[in-house]
């Protein structure tokens, strides 16, 4: 009976310890930076110009494996947001002016391994971003302003991770968020972002 008792209380602490040397990791969260920039122009229908100013950009990803198979493991991208800093001098104003852009666009990730440690990825989705622009206000002395506006917005992008241990990788990506056009420095559609960061797997 003692013997009996024994396994009993035995078998679910071996498969406790089994478990905690190989946890089942469905979950990551990405920290990853880069450089932004917006090149020396003429705002449209004003006479204001910016200085060329390169800024830094943020992103952080929540991730949750939705599936996994021999071909790949699919990841739903919850609350990623992505924010930079952006402020380029003016001539007409005394300092500078602040068009930082951010961005929430949940969506998916599919990553590809090609290696037990490294990984190729795409990812897809949409959302919100949060733009400025400049505008020049119609007067004898004209002045300068700074609007704030919330447009619609699609990403798509890429990238490669490689995985260090069983908690962190170093991943580097690729990001195109698309919306409208003209907003915080950027003169057509496309706002792209490049980043490398560390991410924790649990």
């Amino acid at each position: 009976m003692k013997a009996l008792l024994f396994r009993l209380l035995w078998l679910p602490l071996m498969a406790c310890g089994a478990w905690a040397q190989t946890p089942v990791q469905n979950m990551d969260i990405s920290f990853l930076f880069g450089p932004l920039s917006v090149k020396a122009q003429t705002v449209p229908g004003t006479t204001i110009t910016l200085q060329h100013y390169t800024g830094v950009s943020a992103l952080i990803v929540y991730g949750y494996q939705l599936e996994h198979t021999k071909a790949g493991s699919l990841w739903l991208e919850m609350f990623p947001a992505s924010s930079s800093t952006l402020q380029p001098r003016t001539p007409a104003l005394p300092g500078s002016v602040d068009i930082s852009p951010a961005f929430i666009t949940p969506g998916l990730r599919f990553m590809v391994p090609v290696h037990p440690r490294f990984s190729f990825y795409g990812v897809a989705g949409g959302g919100a971003g949060f733009f400025s622009y400049v505008v020049q206000t119609p007067a004898a002395s004209p002045t300068v302003l700074v609007n704030s506006t919330v447009h619609g917005v699609a990403d798509v992008g890429g990238g490669a991770d490689f995985r260090f241990n069983v908690r962190f990788s170093l991943r580097g990506e690729v990001r195109d968020y698309i919306t409208g056009r003209g907003l915080s420095g950027v003169e057509g559609r496309n706002h792209v972002v490049i980043g490398g960061g560390l991410v924790f797997h649990f």
